[in-house]
């Protein structure tokens, strides 16, 4: 009988549950976004995002066992989230990923949340197709990874500054458009034509596969600097649209252009036939559509999940855990949580 896993995930502002059996049976997979908690002060308050993840996670986990249909005496182990991400959230997760763990007398599996991302594909398409190219574009990491088997990788490019993510929500936020950015942007570059302003593509043909956005950041707040844009409306309205359409959609071209070039590139260096998307920009409509084209013009196959597994989710964290289960790969209650990736 397959085991099932019960995994945590509190490494940024969402708090996420899920209860998976065997590799790809997702039983519940539940997760609260804190957006609306922190939008007055237009980003993320560490000290605010982890009081609310200790406030709602019993609520959470209550609930994922009720849609699972299961109570504890039914969960095989305990996954979670212990890097990277911000501290105070994560010891969150952790504390009461033990805590269950030891009630529970059952394996705790510590997972790399930017390792899991990938991970979004076994739920949606099958067991991982290797040795294949992994593009993670999350909100704090756009990480090329070439891995040849479970566990057995290697970060061939990373960004050298802000993560694409990052750089299209302050590109929104400049804007005067409310977190999160990525669904604003990707909007506008779903109804607008990418090729009404020629924005940099920082580092497009450097013979390195590591990314650069910052300057691109850069480059819009002079932009909207020199227009004096002052438009007070609403993005839904029409003369907002009209305004910031066509530039957020350039913008984002400019982002799209980036990834897709530095990934096939990376792919053709390495000889790998077979790429992933995942992350929480991934979810962005155009950068889908890109991605599908050009694998489709150089015969690539890709790998690419539904929406809802592209943000953070307790489920590829849980799918992760489950191969590391599999080959007994257990933590033990010493395990520590870490900030940093590396």
């Amino acid at each position: 009988m397959s085991a099932i896993g019960l995994g945590l995930d509190t490494t940024f502002d969402d708090t996420s549950v899920a209860i998976l059996r065997g590799k790809r049976e997702i039983l519940s997979n539940l997760t609260l976004s804190q957006y609306k908690e922190h939008e007055e002060f237009g980003g993320v308050v560490p000290e605010r995002a982890s009081r609310k993840h200790l406030e709602v996670i019993h609520h959470i986990i209550a609930g994922a066992l009720k849609e699972a249909d299961l109570d504890f005496s039914g969960i095989d182990y305990i996954a979670v989230s212990n890097y990277p991400g911000l501290l105070g959230s994560l010891l969150v997760g952790l504390t009461v990923a033990k805590s269950l763990a030891y009630t529970l007398q059952c394996p705790l599996i510590g997972v790399n949340h930017v390792e899991a991302h990938p991970y979004a594909n076994v739920l949606e398409h099958g067991e991982m197709q290797f040795p294949i190219l992994h593009l993670v574009v999350a909100g704090g990491h756009t990480l090329l990874i070439h891995a040849r088997g479970h566990f057995d990788y290697k970060i061939i490019g990373r960004s050298v500054d802000d993560a694409a993510g990052e750089c299209v929500d302050k590109v929104a936020k400049m804007f005067g458009h409310s977190m999160p950015g990525g669904p604003v942007v990707d909007r506008a570059a779903m109804e607008f034509t990418g090729d009404v302003y020629d924005f940099p593509r920082p580092m497009l043909h450097k013979k390195t596969h590591n990314f650069s956005f910052s300057g691109l950041k850069t480059a819009m707040l002079r932009f909207k600097e020199k227009s004096q844009s002052t438009s007070s409306s609403s993005f839904d309205s029409p003369e907002r649209l009209q305004e910031d359409g066509p530039i957020l959609a350039s913008f984002f071209q400019s982002v799209i252009d980036v990834l897709i070039h530095k990934t096939f590139n990376a792919a053709e260096a390495y000889g790998l036939n077979n790429i992933s998307v995942s992350g929480g920009l991934a979810a962005s409509r155009k950068l889908r559509l890109a991605f599908e084209a050009e694998s489709a013009r150089k015969g690539v196959n890709l790998f690419y999940p539904p929406p809802n597994l592209c943000t953070d989710n307790a489920a590829m964290v849980t799918c992760l855990a489950a191969h590391r289960y599999e080959a007994e790969l257990f933590d033990d209650l010493t395990l520590d949580a870490f900030a940093n990736l590396n």
